[in-house]
Parts: C-alpha cells; sequence; structure tokens
C-alpha cells in the first residue's frame, strides 16, 4: 500500500559525508568503505593527473575492468544516480514505485524524467507499466535480500506487467551474488572503492545501444579503475567482507548495551535515541524516521569513538 507521495522536503541541516570543505570531525554518517580506497587505486589516480588523462576523452576501458569483475557486461556511467536516471527514462515507466524506506534520490530521479512515483510498503499495487525500485542491501536499514529472494519477486511483478530495478550499490560489502543479469540491475562503485567523488557506477546486464550515450565516464576514473582491475577489486572485496564481518557486529552489540539498534548485515545500520555530539551521523528525517539515525563503521579505533558518544549521550 501507499505509505507517501509526492517530494520529500530535503532536510535543511546538512549531514557528513557530502562536501570535502566538511571540518574535520569523525563521520560516521558517510557509508563509503571502512578501510578506505584500494592503495592501487590511489596511486592510480595521482599517476592518471601526471599523464594529464583529464586532458583526453574517456577511451571507456573502464568496462572491461568492471565487466571482468561482474561476470556480467557492464555499462558504466558517471555513478549510480545517471545510470539509474538513463534506464528509467528509457523504461518510460507509469508509475515509479519505491520501497520505503530507501535512498531518497530515487523519487528526485523520478521527478526529473516526469514520471509520478509512490512510496510504498510492498509492492501489491503494482500494475502493467510501473517500475519497482528496491536498493539490496536497502540504505538505510541494511535490508540484505537472497538472490533467490529478488529473483522471486522479479518474477511476481513481471506476472502483474511490471518490471523490478535493483540497486546494488553495497552488496559488495556482502558475499551475497548479484541478481544480474536475471534482473535489472545499477550500482554504484564509489562507496565500496571509498572514492565517489570519482563518479563511477553501472547498469549491469546487456542494454541497448540507445542507452551507450559517449562521454559516460570521466577519464580519471576510467584510467584509474581499468588499470586497477578486476582481480585487486576482488582482493579488496574479500578483504572488506572479512572486515564488516567481524567490526560491525562488534559496534552493534557494544550500541545495543545503550542505545536501541536496529540489526544489519552490512557495515551501516539504524540506532534509535538522540543524536551524539562530537561526531558526524545520517539523520533520518528525511526518511520519514523521527528519533533514528544512521551510523556506517569506521576503523576499530574511531568506532570505539562512535560507541563512547552514543553511551555518552544516554547515559
Amino acid at each position: 500500500m501507499p505509505i507517501l507521495t509526492g517530494v520529500i522536503a530535503v532536510c535543511a541541516a546538512m549531514h557528513g559525508g557530502s562536501s570535502w570543505a566538511d571540518p574535520p570531525v569523525p563521520d560516521f554518517s558517510d557509508n563509503s568503505n571502512p578501510l578506505g580506497p584500494p592503495r592501487e587505486l590511489i596511486r592510480l589516480v595521482k599517476e592518471a593527473v601526471e599523464r594529464m588523462a583529464y586532458l583526453k576523452f574517456p577511451a571507456n576501458l573502464v568496462e572491461e575492468a568492471l565487466s571482468e569483475y561482474e561476470g556480467v557486461e557492464v555499462t558504466a556511467f558517471n555513478g549510480a544516480t545517471e545510470a539509474l536516471t538513463v534506464l528509467l527514462a528509457s523504461l518510460r515507466p507509469r508509475r515509479v514505485l519505491i520501497e520505503w524506506p530507501n535512498y531518497t534520490d530515487y523519487g528526485r530521479i523520478a521527478e526529473l524524467i516526469g514520471a509520478e512515483y509512490v512510496y510504498v510498503d510492498n509492492f501489491n499495487s503494482a500494475g502493467p507499466g510501473d517500475v519497482a525500485i528496491i536498493s539490496n542491501p536497502n540504505n538505510p536499514t541494511g535490508r540484505l535480500r537472497k538472490r533467490e529472494e529478488v529473483l522471486d519477486l522479479a518474477g511476481q511483478l513481471e506476472r502483474r506487467g511490471a518490471v523490478l530495478v535493483v540497486d546494488e550499490s553495497f552488496i559488495d560489502f556482502t558475499s551475497e551474488p548479484s541478481a544480474a543479469p536475471d534482473v535489472l540491475v545499477v550500482k554504484s562503485y564509489g562507496k565500496f572503492l571509498a572514492a565517489p567523488g570519482l563518479r563511477l557506477g553501472g547498469i549491469l546486464g546487456r542494454v541497448r545501444g540507445a542507452l551507450k550515450a559517449p562521454w559516460r565516464v570521466n577519464s580519471i576514473a576510467d584510467y584509474a579503475v581499468f588499470h586497477l582491475g578486476a582481480s585487486a577489486m576482488r582482493r579488496h572485496r574479500e578483504a572488506t567482507v572479512k572486515y564488516v564481518a567481524e567490526e560491525s557486529p562488534r559496534v552493534q552489540r557494544e550500541l545495543g548495551k545503550c542505545a536501541s539498534v536496529v540489526p544489519s548485515p552490512v557495515h551501516f545500520f539504524i540506532v534509535k535515541g538522540p543524536m551524539p555530539q562530537g561526531v558526524k551521523v545520517r539523520p533520518l528525517t528525511t526518511h520519514g524516521i523521527e528519533g533514528a539515525y544512521r551510523v556506517s563503521i569506521k576503523t576499530r579505533e574511531l568506532n570505539d569513538v562512535l560507541i563512547k558518544a552514543v553511551c555518552r549521550e544516554v547515559s
């Protein structure tokens, strides 16, 4: 059933993780990779600048590396937001049904392409011409659907004449396989690589040539991630999954001693209670959730800072 329609007002207060100009305060609102970028990626970005790659048009070679990494064809874009915008525009939906709570930009993208959109808690109202959007894992709750669950949902929607689109921007923080190519999948690589400013995303699976407009990625990202390669990305995923599986439960357990924590299998999760002081967290007022915020784990040392800040606030 629909639970919200129209445009959600943007919260005037800024949260962290949004700008290089933010003051140096421990930032647990940014849900990028807690391990940071692969060391080789930093070197390759510097190398791209030194070789003046920014003076040349991109070659889209990054698609070779991403396709090898994913095991399916990847069409690269300047971030997942652009990928989803192009995909939705090509689908021309009657309505866009967005599972709620979720990433708030989905509604803005639907509005941008002139589509009606509805926030829902299930897809029972889906009908012919509708496009349903989920994120897996969900942002901000961290809920993770198994691949079989996603395929089952896609089948249910297909029988109703609707199409499922899955945002898998955080699936690399888990060992769960992608739903692609059996389902339409969009993805950001910026969070996993801890380099969201590179603006790199993609559509997984074969897409129509009309979607492959020129200059879909910038030359720095094209150069750096192509030379980084699939093998290095796989190694980074293995290290990431291992760290998240060890550290996220510890932080959730410690925070649970003094606050209400919504369990999550990934590196970010929801905490209910007063906002902690001296650290940045992601308030969820824009999601219609009052008295709660999302945090994302960092290094063990910084995570201990978060634990102290949260527990101090409720003591």
